[in-house]
């Protein structure tokens, strides 16, 4: 839970730069993170729910049979 909370922090950082934005700008930040914490909360407390590196594995682990 600490690393999901570290990176939202460092998500937050960038509010100054999108606080000058367009409103639409700062709906879609706050969307990303608001996402961003359920799907990382959801995989540490409910163990069959996948964290973002199985789903990346899921979509592009294809890609490692093409490297060999």
């Amino acid at each position: 839970m600490f690393a999901v909370l570290l990176f939202a922090g460092l998500y937050l950082l960038d509010w100054p730069a999108v606080k000058t934005s367009k409103k639409s700008v700062k709906r879609s930040y706050f969307a990303v993170l608001t996402l961003f914490l359920a799907w990382n909360t959801l995989a540490l407390i409910w163990p069959t729910w996948p964290n973002p590196n199985q789903v990346l594995l899921l979509l592009f682990g294809w890609v490692d049979h093409l490297m060999l």
